[in-house]
């Protein structure tokens, strides 16, 4: 088989799997700055996962309650549209978000689908701080298991501080 007809085939299971690989780098505004995410924040809280209902097209709808309000409209519920959290499934706090890997441009725990969206999951009972709003990236949807935890501490810091993106 000559090269031409190599790259053909190639080309053609290629767009036969179109939307499957839709998304060949994540979106780069899913992996801003810290300081862009929260300078671009109108919607944060620390909240905790009450319920997780299945909702359309294999999504979960998880219900939080507001534990503390960070930024936007006063309101003692939300949900969250996300993908199944599964049994056994390791939920990654960076060491309370002392980690430098959560730090760098790329961290966090919920990455892009294939189709470059993000499902968050989320545990019943576990308490999280939730970008609420868009834009949503990989640090949107953290877990939060320490009253010291650093992400945490950052996010109040600076929002109450009104830090602009540089």
């Amino acid at each position: 088989m000559n090269r031409f007809a190599s790259t053909s085939i190639l080309l053609a299971l290629l767009s036969a799997h179109g939307p499957a690989l839709a998304c060949w780098a994540p979106p780069q505004r899913q992996l801003m700055s810290v300081d862009e995410q929260v300078a671009l924040a109108t919607d944060v809280a620390v909240a905790q996962v009450v319920s997780a209902v299945p909702g359309e097209m294999s999504t979960v709808d998880y219900t939080f309650v507001v534990r503390e309000r960070l930024a936007g409209p006063a309101r003692p519920l939300f949900t969250v549209a996300g993908g199944p959290h599964r049994d056994g499934d390791v939920e990654r706090d960076f060491d309370h978000h002392a980690d430098p890997a959560f730090w760098r441009r790329g961290g966090g725990r919920t990455m892009n689908g294939s189709d470059c969206v993000i499902r968050p999951t989320f545990e019943v009972g576990a308490t999280y701080l939730v970008f609420a709003a868009p834009p949503f990236t990989w640090r949107s949807f953290e877990r939060i298991d320490a009253a010291d935890d650093r992400w945490l501490a950052w996010v109040r810091t600076a929002l109450r501080e009104g830090r602009k993106a540089d």
